[in-house]
This record gives C-alpha cells, sequence and structure tokens, in this order.
C-alpha cells in the first residue's frame, strides 16, 4: 500500500493546483482529469462538475441507503518557494516523512480516499460517494456548494459525510465559520517633522507555527502585523509605507516591516501617509473585538490581519475571522463599534465564507461512535474534538447530514515545509475504508 500511496500522492503534487484567484492563480484542471481517469479505471461511474472555471468530479459506486459521502480537495495555498528547504511541487520522501505542497492539504487525503475506493467496489448494499473539488481553499462556493446541489438535486443525499479535510487521526467534530473582513482608510499624505526608521516584527509561536491562520492562538503566538499595530499605537508614531509576506487571507504572514517616523520638532520634514497611520493602529481593536456567537468555542474568536494592499485610493488590510457562528452583519457591527470611539474614515465590510456555516456533529451520534469504534479496531487512540480550522463540511451539517472530518499526521500545513506522515497515511486509508463497511447494513 505505500508504495502506492505515494506514487499517487507524488503524481498529485506535481500538479500546480495553487488557488490564489486574486492573484491570477488558479489549479490545474489537468488534475481533475487524472483523477476521474483513476476512477474509471476502478470501473466508477463519474461526473466532472464545473463553476466558474473550476473543476471537481464525483464518482458513484452502488445504489440504496445508507449513502456516504468522501470528499477531498486538490487545490492548495501559494508558497514562497525561498522559504522552502523541498521543491513544493515534487514529492520528496524522507524517512518516514513526504514533502510538497499539499502533502497534508489535502492531497495525502486524495490519495488516502483512493487507495481505500479500491476496497469498496464491490461493497453491495448502499452507496458510496466520492466527491473531488478544486476551491476549498478559497471558500468552496465553486466545489463542495455545486457537489452538495447536485448530489440534493440527483436523488444522491448523503446519510453520513466524511470529510478527508482534517490531520492528526483525530475525528473532528465542530469548526468554527469563517469570515473575511476588509476595512480600508483612505491614502493620506503629509509630511512631519521627525525620524526616520524601519521597524520589523516577525511572527513568533511557542507551541506549533500557525502558518495556517486557524491554528493563530491570542496569548500564545505573535502576529507581526498586530505587533506592529501595536507599536505604532503606543510611541504615537507615524506609518510611511510597509511590506510583509502577505500570500492571502488564510495564511499568516511570516514578516511585516514598516517605514515609520517618528516625530521631533528638530528633525527634517519627512513624507508620512496618516490614513495607513490610522489604519494600522486600528487593527489592535479590529482584532480583539467580541462579537455574539452562536455556540462556544475551546478556540474562541480570533481575527488575524493576513493581508495589506492598496486598492486604488485606499489602504486595505482583509481581516480573517474566525467564530461560532453564522451571522456576518453580527461581527461587522461589533468590529464598526470597536472603531466608534478611536476612529474615524474607516470602512469595514464582513462576508461570510463558504456560506459562513459551521460544523458540528454530536459525540454521540452514529458516525463519530461508529468511527471511534474503527479507530480502536486499527490500534488507535479515538480522539473526538474541534478543530481550528474550517472546511468543505460546513456545506453539509448544517443541513442536519452527521458530519466529520479526519486526516492523517503531519505538520506545517499553509506553511514551508509542509509534510504527511506516510505510516499514518496508510492508517487513514484503512480507516475510509473499514468506516464506511461499517457504516453500510449488514447483507
Amino acid at each position: 500500500m505505500k508504495t502506492e500511496l505515494l506514487d499517487l500522492l507524488g503524481t498529485l503534487i506535481e500538479f500546480n493546483t495553487i488557488n490564489d484567484p486574486d492573484n491570477g492563480k488558479t489549479p490545474d484542471p489537468g488534475v481533475i482529469d487524472f483523477v476521474e481517469g483513476v476512477l474509471n479505471g476502478l470501473g466508477v461511474r463519474t461526473r466532472v462538475l464545473v463553476s466558474h472555471g473550476y473543476r471537481s468530479v464525483v464518482g458513484v459506486v452502488g445504489s440504496g441507503e445508507p449513502r456516504v459521502l468522501l470528499l477531498a480537495h486538490l487545490d492548495v495555498v501559494p508558497f514562497i518557494r525561498s522559504e522552502w528547504k523541498y521543491d513544493p511541487l515534487r514529492l520528496t520522501v524522507e524517512g518516514d516523512l513526504a514533502y510538497g505542497r499539499g502533502a497534508l492539504d489535502d492531497k495525502g487525503n486524495v490519495a488516502a480516499v483512493l487507495k481505500a475506493l479500491e476496497d469498496l467496489v464491490g461493497i453491495g448494499r448502499g452507496t458510496v460517494i466520492v466527491a473531488f473539488t478544486t476551491d476549498e481553499e478559497v471558500g468552496g462556493e465553486n466545489g463542495a456548494r455545486v457537489v452538495r446541489d447536485y448530489l440534493l438535486d440527483n436523488g444522491l443525499r448523503p446519510n453520513y459525510v466524511v470529510n478527508a479535510d482534517g490531520q492528526s487521526m483525530v475525528i473532528i467534530n465542530r469548526r468554527r465559520a469563517i469570515f473575511n473582513a476588509r476595512v480600508r482608510s483612505k491614502v493620506e499624505r503629509a509630511v512631519v517633522n521627525g525620524r526616520r526608521e524601519t521597524i520589523r516584527f516577525q511572527l513568533d509561536y511557542k507551541v506549533t507555527p500557525p502558518y495556517h491562520a486557524a491554528y493563530f492562538i491570542g496569548g500564545v503566538d505573535t502576529h507581526p502585523v498586530i505587533a506592529l499595530s501595536q507599536y505604532v499605537w503606543l510611541n504615537n508614531i507615524y506609518v510611511a509605507s510597509l511590506r510583509g509576506g502577505f500570500v492571502k487571507s488564510n495564511v499568516t504572514p511570516t514578516w511585516v516591516e514598516a517605514d515609520v517616523v517618528k516625530p521631533c520638532s528638530d528633525c527634517p520634514q519627512q513624507e508620512v501617509d496618516a490614513g495607513l497611520t490610522r489604519l494600522v493602529k486600528a487593527l489592535l481593536p479590529l482584532t480583539r473585538f467580541v462579537p455574539r456567537v452562536k455556540a462556544q468555542s475551546v478556540y474562541g474568536v480570533t481575527a488575524t490581519p493576513n493581508v495589506y494592499r492598496v486598492v486604488g485610493d485606499y489602504h486595505e488590510f482583509v481581516i480573517n475571522v474566525r467564530a461560532m457562528t453564522d451571522d456576518a452583519k453580527a461581527i461587522e457591527e461589533t468590529m464598526n463599534e470597536a472603531l466608534k470611539e478611536d476612529f474615524q474614515g474607516i470602512e469595514v465590510k464582513v462576508e461570510g465564507e463558504g456560506g459562513g456555516g459551521y460544523l458540528y456533529t454530536p459525540r454521540d451520534s452514529r458516525l463519530v461512535s461508529l468511527a471511534s469504534e474503527v479507530l480502536g479496531e486499527l490500534g488507535l487512540e479515538a480522539r473526538v474534538m474541534e478543530m481550528a480550522g474550517a472546511s468543505d463540511a460546513r456545506y453539509f451539517s448544517p443541513l442536519g447530514i452527521e458530519t466529520i472530518d479526519f486526516g492523517p499526521l503531519g505538520g506545517n500545513a499553509h506553511g514551508p515545509n509542509e509534510y504527511v506522515n506516510v505510516k499514518s497515511l496508510e492508517f487513514t486509508s484503512r480507516f475510509y475504508s473499514l468506516l464506511v463497511r461499517r457504516l453500510k447494513p449488514s447483507d
């Protein structure tokens, strides 16, 4: 199994499936052709779905209930090549670790599902559905949502969904919703007397690197942009310009650097940007606001400013917000309330990503219970927990469909030198196969 899994994963990683439409990068559509070929080779009937240029492939085996959906995604986040020891678009195996962009999130899971399907094509009673999408990293509107609607419209509503987009070999039954808050302030050039200097802040962590924005925990990790905001706020200085390792809204920048001016009456005149200064200062309260939520999360509410850009005459930050709520309006109102006391001229617009849904499946549900039993059969500890990141499970859980996320051991998702543990990938594939068999009725 190991060799076949790694061969599959290696081929998948070589497809450049970076999904960053803001910078003109979309996944190579050929990856869907490859996966469909694998499915057809197993005798699986398939259907390719296309929405706004994004392709997904759905495969169906068997008929009748229960219908079990195995879901995974093929798109990946961008990378900064200079930060990688290995070629991100080529699988590199060292010992029991396999490196490459998507090795953990989520091409390793795709390979595990495809391998599991070999054992499920003759399952007998019940229906196994597999679906592979290419837009999870930008919200799933043109992938998982389209797959869901296709299944509902064609009498294939799943009874259970196993979303192969987890990690750490744990059963994930809860995840927060994602919102992106675009906050902006007009470019406002000014001249002041002062001393110019350049300051730099780095991403710092104490436990695990929060390259994926979902895993950032305030009080444990130090976000470079929030640190800059506090520095500017406390020292009452002006910002002239800034730059940083900005990738996309759900990727934490590893560094930020700003040209600042400290006021000094005897110093020479310096050009600054009052609008940018005001916006940077505002990031402190905008990442500390407390919105109304509909359920509690062990991670609370997090808000991380992960993208900076100049759009026309405006400076703009995109703040990635994660909370157990589906109410984007409530988040926007609370953010504006946080600005009311000290800031004017800053615009806030909040949009839910992926429909703003969150994952919640009770611990005592049949799916979670059987998943726990299967892990025990494999000799593994059965842990059920909330995970920080969002996933395409949010398109199914709100319909009352029992849904979990699962995935192998690994690290550095969304960061440099992303990797998956090869042995755990083998266990993950066996887990999918055994769980589907346990969910189907006895013959």
